[in-house]
């Protein structure tokens, strides 16, 4: 129980960090104008890739924690 919490935490924290530091938030902007040439309206869209290229990165990161962490069980019963 404390292994899988420990995976997910850390799996959060370090897929967030890995997240915020190697990918690029590319949002759409539409701009409409009235008639004068003015701006009438503004609507930002979400990046959608973004947010699922950042879960599977933390999903990831949460995997390879649990498989570490269980690979130094292992290791600590053999001994």
């Amino acid at each position: 129980m404390k292994k899988s919490w420990i995976s997910i935490v850390g799996g959060l924290i370090l897929g967030l960090i890995i997240s915020f530091f190697t990918l690029e938030y590319n949002g759409w902007q539409y701009i409409r104008h009235n008639s004068n040439g003015e701006v009438e309206q503004v609507i930002n869209e979400l990046d959608f890739n973004l947010i699922t290229n950042s879960f599977l990165i933390i999903v990831a990161t949460g995997i390879v924690i649990y498989l570490i962490l269980s690979i130094i069980e292992k290791r600590k019963k053999e001994v």
